[in-house]
């Protein structure tokens, strides 16, 4: 004969288990994040400190950096990266920096700049100044340089980020052969996780138009590949040149 099963009986087995598993996580600290599992922590007979620690929304371990600031920190991870820096004093420094740029480099073609920076209060540019998107000026054989604002800057990384908006269009910071950054001192943050920090910061009207981006950027250095027998080989998807200008007044 076979044995008849109880199922409500084993229903009340399964459920005994999950609530001695959830309890286990709670006791451990690892739903702290709920209300329930903070009440439990709470009653938890432990040191006071320690149920501060548990109940602290913590992050990871985070590298440091001796006998330095962020700012400098910054420019060795960017000089590491081959991301080469102009450091002026305030935002109308910016179009004779990038005229110099360009000059020593040899670089000619066609000069874009994000719309974000085409305001005559704050910078004068040429007449032959494209401002817009990239695909509207990039052609094959035609070398184009852009100019762009950024987000901010990581000194953890050297990375430069960047968001999409109608007034900084991702293209620029991808399409041209060159890529100039306006970076201001304002806007360096020390790690990761200050940058994305700042992004839930945002406000409708801050620098977006919406509190979201479409898109966010961590750019590291020039475009970069070693696919090939382990070559580096610079603008493979991407700027072949990354410059930065830290401007030392605030944006």
């Amino acid at each position: 004969m076979s044995e008849e099963i109880n199922t409500d009986d084993a229903r009340q087995q399964i459920l005994s288990r999950i609530r001695s598993a959830n309890q286990s996580r709670v006791m451990s600290g690892e739903n702290k994040g709920t209300a329930a599992g903070q009440a439990n922590v709470d009653n938890v007979d432990l040191p006071n400190a320690v149920k501060e620690h548990m109940a602290r929304r913590g992050l990871s371990t985070q590298p440091g950096w001796r006998n330095t600031d962020d700012t400098e920190r910054l420019l060795e991870q960017m000089q590491n990266v081959q991301i080469s820096v102009t450091r002026v004093q305030t935002s109308r420094e910016i179009p004779d920096v990038v005229a110099e740029y360009r000059r020593e480099n040899g670089i000619d073609g066609e000069l874009i700049v994000s719309p974000a920076l085409n305001d005559p209060a704050l910078m004068q540019w040429g007449d032959d100044v494209h401002s817009g998107i990239a695909r509207d000026v990039v052609a094959p054989g035609v070398e184009v340089t852009s100019v762009t604002p950024c987000f901010c800057a990581v000194a953890e990384t050297g990375s430069i980020v960047t968001v999409s908006d109608g007034q900084t269009p991702s293209t620029l910071n991808f399409l041209p052969d060159n890529h100039v950054v306006v970076l201001y001192q304002s806007q360096v943050v020390g790690h990761l996780e200050d940058a994305l920090a700042k992004l839930r910061t945002l406000e409708p009207g801050d620098e977006l138009s919406s509190p979201v981006p479409r898109s966010v950027n961590f750019l590291t250095g020039p475009s970069r590949t070693a696919d090939i027998e382990q070559t580096l080989e610079l603008g493979a998807h991407g700027p072949r040149k990354m410059q930065v200008i830290l401007v030392a007044a605030d944006a």
